[in-house]
């Protein structure tokens, strides 16, 4: 496996994943069917194997980051903006009230601490940058230093919450090492070394052991940024393959197309596309538009190796 199928498995595992977890987003464990009926089902009355806003925004970051040599925050925000006016099927809470300042000529990120602000912490942590992120991980997969800034950056653009700022920047460094190749224990210990001491870092670092388990994802905090990076870690590290791995992300409940999409940019990057489900990526809609914006990504993830 070499660092270009791993690059594709990140991205393609994120989509693959939030197509898995969409029809079943917001249900509690219990309700959740077992067996799984994996891109069986419709979701907002699109076909199966229909992605969510999780990839439809990492593909603009995906792209983003391939045209322009990097992160570009304004470019980014362009295409949001766009995707945004173009009436998608669905957008996170945060991102909708960013987004609507945005079209009225509002810096993103002023738009964003303001949503903060009016919201208040309580209800402002959400997943909706943690969501997407995984391509910047990619993208500097041998340049890890920058996204101690850069990831942070990427989610203040609409969640500027403290603790969706930890939960980008543990994910994206998980990625960028296991595109490098490293074992994967070694990936998840590193990156919560490196957010131990920022807001929530703490906190994400006890999740990644109890998520699933003495801790339940699937309550009124669903939607918890930690939730679902602790439980995309958690996975990377436990799962014994991309398959099993998703199903029980996805089988916990709560938001289940984040969690699955999280899970998934890990276990792509950590099997590749070669280690993805042949039978899934049959089924993904828009499987090889992604794939080719994945490959795009490829240049910018070996530059400094």
């Amino acid at each position: 496996m070499d660092l270009a199928d791993r690059v594709v498995g990140s991205v393609l595992g994120l989509a693959l994943g939030d197509a898995v977890g969409a029809p079943f987003e917001f249900l509690r464990a219990v309700n959740v069917p077992d067996p799984l009926p994996a891109l069986e089902l419709p979701w907002m009355d699109l076909p199966p194997g229909s992605t969510t806003d999780d990839t439809a925004m990492a593909r603009n970051l995906a792209r983003s980051l391939s045209e322009r040599g990097g992160f570009d925050a304004d470019d980014l925000v362009g295409r949001h903006l766009e995707w945004f006016l173009s009436d998608p099927a669905d957008a996170g809470t945060l991102t909708r009230r960013v987004l609507r300042r945005v079209a009225r000529g509002e810096d993103a990120e002023a738009a964003a601490r303001a949503v903060w602000e009016e919201r208040g912490p309580e209800v402002s942590a959400g997943n909706g940058s943690v969501m997407y992120c995984a391509p910047l991980g990619c993208a500097y997969a041998h340049r890890p230093r920058e996204l101690v800034e850069l990831a942070p950056r990427l989610s203040a653009l609409t969640h500027v919450d403290g603790r969706c700022r930890t939960a980008g920047l543990a994910v994206t460094l998980a990625v960028a090492g296991l595109v490098r190749g490293e074992e994967r224990e070694a990936v998840v210990r590193s990156a919560l070394d490196a957010v131990r001491e920022r807001e929530g870092g703490e906190e994400l670092e006890h999740l990644v052991d109890v998520v699933g388990s003495s801790r339940a994802i699937d309550g009124p905090d669903q939607g918890f940024c930690l939730f679902t990076a602790a439980v995309g870690l958690q996975a990377m590290v436990r799962s014994p393959d991309f398959e099993r791995g998703i199903r029980r992300v996805v089988s916990l409940g709560g938001d289940t197309d984040s969690n699955a999409a999280v899970a998934g940019a890990l276990l792509g990057a950590l099997v590749g596309e070669s280690g993805l489900p042949a039978a899934w990526l049959r089924r993904l809609r828009d499987r090889d538009a992604i794939r080719a914006e994945a490959e795009a990504l490829v240049p910018l993830a070996a530059t400094g190796s």
